[in-house]
């Protein structure tokens, strides 16, 4: 009698083939959050590289010039036509234009009138919004001056240069940060500019008394995302009923800015979420607090927003504080070129020494 074989089975059972398909999900869900943090963890390496550029052309300018780029300059120098109606502080040319040539964009300070200043427009997206005589430069995309980890932002400057713990856009002697603002020096801009002011001058290797390395120079900041219908890290609350404190701050100033100034801000950006300054560096060669400089007035990644009592674009006055996509902190390079990373639960007091130049503080090496 033949006997008949039963038939081989071919290929998994549904049973099997979920089996399968739960094990890969599993594996995929174990190795997507190394995989991503491979990835940050290089985008944070190019963004301490752009910081380690700056650092490195810092030091190339101050040897080429005796002093480091003044920054928050007064005013459009360079107009005979109109010298008086030209010299708006919000106008000025940032710290950054003036080294381009310092890190490898030559041929972008070429296209610029170093005579003229900025003029800063609204919408800075369109061409209405740039100064036409700077509009070659201006609307370049540097790639050093983009941190990669800020994929949302469409502006084209993550670093900012310190103006210390200075409230307003002055470079005052007792919050004064790595740059000066050479307000009444006839031989940058025409003393007509602020001629009743007092000239806190450029900043200077000598200047910096506390230590190159105790005082940050330069820090990443979010970019602007150009629209007022959602919150992105770099809106600045515009208009906002703070109460202002001196014109820089001291270290007894924070327990006002803790239980007045951030409540005070905290409460306004509730009631008035669309009231927002969206442009954040958009223009790397404005001198202004929006484009290309920050100070320290609360510290790294706050919870708390971003606040000025300025008008309407937050060129001035407030806070224009350090921000990133890293967890945990921001990246910020020292007058001494390294970069170190700073974490947002840095002690405030210890945030005020790195931020001023000459005050005397003394910071311990594991105090951030």
């Amino acid at each position: 009698m033949r006997v008949v074989s039963p038939r081989a089975r071919i290929g998994f059972t549904l049973i099997e083939l979920l089996v399968v398909i739960a094990i890969i999900a599993v594996l995929i869900a174990l190795l997507l959050p190394a995989v991503q943090a491979a990835r940050e963890a290089a985008r944070r390496a190019q963004c301490v590289n752009n910081l380690k550029q700056l650092g490195l052309a810092l030091h190339n300018y101050e040897s080429a010039n005796s002093g480091f780029p003044w920054n928050q300059v007064c005013g459009r120098p360079g107009n005979p036509a109109a010298p008086t109606a030209q010299l708006q502080p919000h106008q000025g040319i940032s710290g950054i234009a003036l080294m381009l040539p310092y890190f490898e964009q030559q041929a972008v300070a070429n296209s610029m009138n170093f005579m003229w200043g900025v003029t800063f427009g609204g919408n800075t997206t369109s061409v209405s919004g740039f100064d036409i005589i700077q509009f070659t430069a201006v609307s370049t995309t540097i790639a050093s001056l983009l941190c990669p980890s800020d994929g949302t932002g469409v502006g084209r400057n993550n670093y900012y240069l310190s103006n210390g713990t200075n409230y307003d856009w002055h470079s005052r002697a007792g919050g004064a940060g790595v740059f000066g603002r050479p307000d009444n020096d006839s031989t940058v801009i025409p003393t007509v500019c602020y001629a009743a002011s007092t000239n806190y001058g450029a900043g200077t290797i000598a200047g910096i008394t506390d230590g190159t390395s105790n005082t940050v120079a330069f820090a990443e900041r979010n970019r602007g995302d150009g629209s007022n219908t959602k919150f992105s890290p770099s809106d600045i609350y515009v208009g906002a009923n703070m109460p202002a404190p001196t014109f820089y701050i001291a270290q007894m100033d924070a327990a006002f800015i803790v239980s007045s100034m951030m409540p005070a801000c905290s409460a306004f950006a509730k009631a008035n979420p669309l009231q927002t300054w969206n442009y954040g560096g958009y223009q790397w060669a404005s001198d202004n607090y929006n484009q290309s400089t920050f100070n320290f007035m609360i510290t790294p990644n706050n919870s708390t927003p971003d606040c000025s009592n300025w008008g309407s674009s937050g060129v001035g006055y407030g806070f224009h504080t350090p921000r990133s996509n890293h967890s945990g902190g921001v990246n910020v390079c020292l007058a001494d070129g390294s970069v170190r990373f700073i974490k947002n639960s840095i002690n405030v007091q210890t945030w005020y020494a790195l931020g001023t130049r000459g005050n005397g503080e003394v910071i311990s090496a594991d105090s951030y």
